[in-house]
């Protein structure tokens, strides 16, 4: 189980990335939809389940139409709660 954020018309992932590394908490993908990746791939247009990577820690963003849902550990730590916060911010519109 864990902690969940949901974000209803999320924009593009790879623009929610981009506007989290101008904010200074850059994140990388390191699985799509159960497949590991090379550091710095870029999502496909079509995904369902993406891991991401922060210094924070690692959330899943799991796509359920034009919703997204961040989601933690279910112990985590205030550091990981509140870059999960910034991750939801990034894909709001």
């Amino acid at each position: 189980m864990g902690l969940e954020l949901t974000v209803d018309g999320a924009r593009p992932l790879a623009e929610a990335l981009a506007r989290l590394a101008e904010s200074g908490a850059p994140a990388s993908i390191v699985m799509i939809d159960g497949a590991l990746v090379m550091p710095g791939a870029a999502p496909p247009p079509s995904w369902s389940d993406v891991r991401v990577k922060t210094a924070a820690g690692t959330f899943a963003l799991k796509r359920r139409g034009d919703a997204v849902s961040v989601v933690a550990f279910g112990n985590a730590d205030a550091a990981a709660q509140a870059m999960q916060a910034r991750l939801a911010d990034a894909l709001r519109r």
